[in-house]
Order: C-alpha cells, then structure tokens, then sequence
C-alpha cells in the first residue's frame, strides 16, 4: 500500500505487479519473513512511504475419509476461509454436494500420493473408519513427509494397532502424529468433535 511517492502512483497493489525496484525487494522480504512491515526511504530528497502487508494463502486441510462425520469437519473448515480436498475409495461417499466448497476426490488410499499433491496440504485427517483404509492412508502419509499435521480419529488402542500394522513406517509419522485427533473439548456430537479437530489444527497452525 504505498502512502507516498514522487513519481509512482498511490495505492494498493498486489504481488508480481511491476513495481518499484525497493517495493519489489520489500515485498519478498515480506514473503521470505512471512512478516507485514512498514518501508521509509528518503534518498536525493524524495520520499518513498509504503506498508508492505504479508497475505498467507489459506490453511488447505486434507481429509481423508468422506463418511456422515466429515461433513461437520469440512463445514467447520470453510467457515474459516480454509481450502479443503476430500478423498475416499466409497463411491457412495463422494458426492460433490455434501461437501459444498470442497475438492472432492474418488480415489483409492494407497493412490494418495499419487492423486493429490500433500505438500500443497498442511494438515490432514484421517477418519475413513476402516482400518485397512487407515492404515494406507497414514502410510502414504509417513512416505510423503507431509503434511506437518496428520490427526487420526479414534482412540489409543485404535492408534496403537495401527502403528503396529505399519512398521516402521510408523516413525515417520511419530512427531506428526495427532492422536486421538482434537482438543479435549468434552465433545460427544459429530458437530463438537468437527470443532475440537478444527481448533486443534488451527492452534497449530497458529503455533499455540
């Protein structure tokens, strides 16, 4: 947002516009920082004053799983303005308008990486209820890298089995590993289990 300047005109503007040689270098600093600031330069008696607002892309949350309880875990993520890719091997589960704003995709588990792009993900959710299925999706998961969250539904016995089951692929997956997915809300609901997943991703998100 320039305040200020000799021979460039006021305004907003956004990235990869021709722009003045500081304001282009200030905006990929911005980037680089992930950080807003301020920029104020005199120099041969004229003065350049602009804000310089760093605009993270929305958080894009893969779930994976399309059963009845996705739909309240996708429908807590859009209030917030996230991206959200769905992705489940039921072809009676994939329907475009249960999950309205999403990228709904038809795949099997063990294809994850193959359709679709995890490092563009940051988090990701594993609730298929089926845990072959489960198990091939934290295996692609812990082979990817990525995303740096993958919660897994249901509870510590659950989890345990299924870390058996992958090996030692499972300590891929040790650090990333959010399970039982969700802050301790007390939630019982579809709807308040939705809410305890989506705040725990964006605590972390938020890196609180």
């Amino acid at each position: 947002m320039v305040h200020e300047a000799a021979d460039f005109s006021l305004g907003t503007y956004p990235a990869g516009t021709p722009l003045p040689v500081e304001l282009s270098e200030a905006g990929s600093r911005a980037v680089a920082d992930a950080a807003s600031m301020d920029l104020d330069i005199r120099a041969e008696g004229q003065r350049l004053r602009a804000f310089v607002q760093f605009l993270a892309a929305p958080p894009h949350l893969l779930v994976c799983g399309a059963g009845p309880d996705a739909e309240p875990v996708v429908t807590a993520a859009r209030a917030l303005g996230w991206q959200i890719t769905v992705v489940d091997h039921r072809c009676a589960y994939i329907d475009d308008h249960r999950f309205p704003g999403a990228h709904v995709v038809l795949a099997d588990a063990d294809t994850l990486r193959t359709v679709i792009d995890l490092g563009l993900c940051h988090a990701a959710v594993v609730m298929s209820h089926v845990l072959d299925s489960d198990a091939a999706y934290l295996r692609e998961l812990a082979a990817a890298g990525a995303p740096g969250y993958v919660g897994l539904l249901g509870p510590m016995a659950r989890r345990r089995r299924l870390m058996q089951e992958l090996g030692c692929a499972a300590d891929a997956l040790e650090v990333r590993l959010h399970s039982p997915v969700g802050l301790d809300l007390g939630a019982v609901t579809p709807e308040a289990i939705a809410l305890a997943i989506v705040s725990e991703i964006h605590a972390w998100l938020a890196g609180h």
